[in-house]
């Protein structure tokens, strides 16, 4: 049978790795199909794919974002989870086609998606570059085509409204958003799910922050040194002609820790973030010794079902 090595949010409750271990167990009914299975956290196989053993891993998909430090373990009590990711930035995006009088489209959540993609951007500093795109409108500019469609979509004169999707990733407290809350989009609430409380809208250096000092002041240096950005949330990119005002994730969040008074920051994204946690289960897997048993206190080792 084979060797699995599978992988959950940092943040997951047992009983999913319970549900995970019978639904391995039960590919066995007929003829040995699995002979062990082993769960890591999806931080700490973002850390082994980067051969880094004491860092901070920010791992942000469409639902949530987790902060994870990271020292050779996850250090579970220090993790901070935050109740928004892609998905929020979705739904500013709709809000500022609705705007823009693309109201029928916005309604389409995989055209709002595609839309977001295209024309999301990330900036350094918010006031500096909105005012920036109303100076040289020719700039920000950018035309979006629906393939298969004469659909073409064009934000015109609120074309700087393509920096205020990234900065909603990041910061979704920022005074600009509240105009769009007063008009009933949905804020990012603080919510409780099993023993995990979900903040809404901490901004995401400030998350970091909190999950640093949660942990030990001897490796609070050593975690800000390395900050790795994990998942489809921080794939931001810099047009042509637009540096020095757009930012990429590790960027943008360097500039936040800094304005915090955090000094001596690395921030790296990811390598192939899709790719990431699948590497280091791989070579989790290959490390850990055939014998050696899982156990639940500790949350790790094999679960040996030959």
């Amino acid at each position: 049978g084979f060797y699995v090595v599978a992988s959950l949010a940092v943040v997951a409750p047992r009983y999913m790795y319970e549900q995970l271990f019978d639904i391995f167990g039960e590919l066995n009914s007929e003829r040995m199909l699995v002979r062990a299975v082993t769960i890591i956290p999806q931080p700490l196989a973002v850390a082994i794919a980067h051969k880094t053993p004491t860092c901070v891993v920010v791992e942000s998909g469409h639902g949530n974002t987790q902060v994870c430090p990271i020292s050779m373990y996850p250090i579970r009590n220090a993790v901070v989870a935050l109740n928004r990711g892609g998905g929020a930035a979705n739904i500013l995006t709709s809000e500022i086609l609705k705007d823009a009088g693309y109201g029928d489209l916005a309604k389409e959540e995989k055209l709002v998606r595609k839309v977001k993609e295209q024309i999301g951007l990330l900036p350094r500093r918010l006031e500096e570059a909105i005012d920036y795109a109303r100076r040289n409108l020719d700039k920000v500019k950018k035309e979006v085509r629906i393939e298969g469609t004469r659909l073409r979509i064009d934000l015109g004169e609120e074309s700087w409204t393509r920096f205020l999707i990234g900065e909603y990733v990041f910061n979704p407290g920022h005074e600009i958003f509240q105009s769009y809350f007063k008009r009933g989009m949905p804020r990012p609430s603080d919510v409780k799910i099993g023993d995990t409380y979900f903040y809404g809208m901490t901004d995401m250096a400030e998350a970091i922050i909190q999950a640093v000092e949660r942990c030990s002041i001897e490796i609070q240096p050593h975690l800000y040194s390395k900050v790795i950005l994990s998942g489809g949330n921080f794939n931001w990119s810099i047009p042509r002609g637009l540096e020095g005002v757009a930012a990429t994730s590790d960027e943008k969040i360097k500039l936040m820790l800094k304005e915090k008074s955090i000094e001596n920051i690395q921030a790296i994204v990811a390598k192939e973030p899709t790719y990431s946690v699948w590497r280091g289960c791989i070579v989790y897997g290959y490390a850990v010794p055939h014998d050696f048993k899982w156990r639940w206190e500790r949350m790790e080792g094999w679960l040996n079902y030959a």
